[in-house]
């Protein structure tokens, strides 16, 4: 997790910056080129040292590749749908996203314990997992390479100054990146929409947090239901996401985005509320089924925002800050729980997280009301 985690903490502004300044579908074919090759390497790294360390090394740069085919991937879809279709394109990156996911650690599982792979190939079936996980990023990478898209030409800046010698060449690169990356806060701090967007991750690590810490350890060993347990109400979470993509895409347009959004944190601090109180398996299923219809939304909601309101040559950056920002504030959060949790009963951490996420899903409800009422023509009063 930390070899997965320090790629997103350490260069996550830095590859928004980068991948505005380069094409984006080159950026994509390349990642998935090398993500290909370092999938490959894992077994071949792992059986010839029989050591999981230099493995990390290989997991820190695959991760590190899909930071920036990430930020390249959420970057480009406006340049393939027009703008009235964002919406409806993020809903439908998010549902195959979602379903791909659940339909990966599925299969994979089935893959890892075939016999067939030691029986016909000599092979461990992890080994035979990684190398068909190999092939689905080669054949990504040829169909990205075929992808047909126009992406305008970066502006060309005057350069005023050639340092010679390395170091001011150095200086000179990373002072440019600090006021490129200073450039995109101050976009997200003068659009209110792409502040908004950002003032919504606090919401998601509010509540991710106390699911991720409290949650997984309550479902396993107070409820007694064990590791299976959390895998089975993880799938009927994942199914509910599929379903919250899929009816964010269909219908997601005939509201205001930011009203939805907010009204599916009211219902996840609800579902907060609700965790002390359950158990029965059956509820407790049907609790994390609405709750994954509640997130898509938000994840949804956040992309289209970056998307309608962030400039072309700042989207990637916004997509990287965005990433960057929720991927901090979750580990921090998380230790932050994880401390609470040994001072203060937990069911009171669940009831406290709950309501303040509602209640300040509440307050941004009606901020947002005002805001409209006070944008209404006299004619109109």
């Amino acid at each position: 997790m930390i070899c997965i985690t320090l790629p997103v903490l350490i260069f996550g502004p830095i590859a928004g910056i980068l991948v505005d300044r380069w094409h984006k579908k080159t950026v994509m074919v390349v990642c998935d080129a090398l993500r290909t090759v370092c999938a490959l390497l894992i077994p071949v790294v792992f059986l010839a040292t029989d050591n999981m360390y230099p493995v990390f090394i290989v997991v820190f740069f695959m991760f590190l590749l899909a930071l920036f085919f990430n930020a390249a991937r959420s970057a480009i879809i406006p340049n393939l749908v027009s703008k009235k279709r964002i919406l409806t394109a993020n809903s439908v990156v998010n549902f195959v996203s979602r379903g791909a996911t659940f339909l990966g650690m599925l299969i994979g599982a089935v893959i890892v314990d075939w016999k067939i792979w030691h029986s016909l190939f000599g092979i461990a079936g992890w080994t035979a997992a990684f190398i068909l996980d190999a092939i689905t990023f080669a054949v990504s990478a040829l169909l990205l390479y075929g992808m047909k898209v126009r992406l305008p030409e970066i502006p060309k800046k005057v350069e005023h100054l050639k340092p010679k010698g390395f170091f001011l060449l150095l200086r000179s690169g990373l002072l440019r990146m600090w006021h490129e990356l200073v450039h995109a806060v101050q976009m997200i701090f003068r659009e209110k929409n792409l502040g908004f967007a950002m003032a919504t991750i606090f919401l998601v690590v509010a509540a991710g947090s106390v699911i991720y810490i409290l949650v997984i350890p309550t479902v396993q060993q107070e409820m007694a239901w064990g590791t299976s347990g959390v895998g089975y109400l993880a799938a009927i979470g994942a199914i509910g996401l599929l379903v919250g993509a899929y009816i964010m895409g269909v219908f997601g347009h005939h509201f205001d985005l930011k009203i939805l959004m907010l009204l599916c944190f009211i219902v996840v601090g609800g579902a907060l509320v609700l965790f002390p109180f359950l158990n029965n398996f059956l509820v407790f299923a049907i609790v994390c089924f609405i709750c994954g219809i509640a997130i898509s939304p938000v994840f949804i909601g956040q992309d289209t925002l970056i998307h309608r309101y962030a400039d072309e040559f700042v989207r990637g950056r916004i997509f990287s800050l965005r990433d960057w920002i929720l991927n901090g504030l979750f580990a921090l959060g998380a230790v932050g729980i994880g401390f609470l949790s040994a001072i203060i009963d937990k069911n009171y951490i669940f009831l406290i997280s709950g309501i303040s996420v509602a209640a300040l899903a509440i307050l941004g409800w009606l901020i947002l009301a005002h805001g409209k009422s006070n944008t209404v023509s006299p004619n109109h009063a």
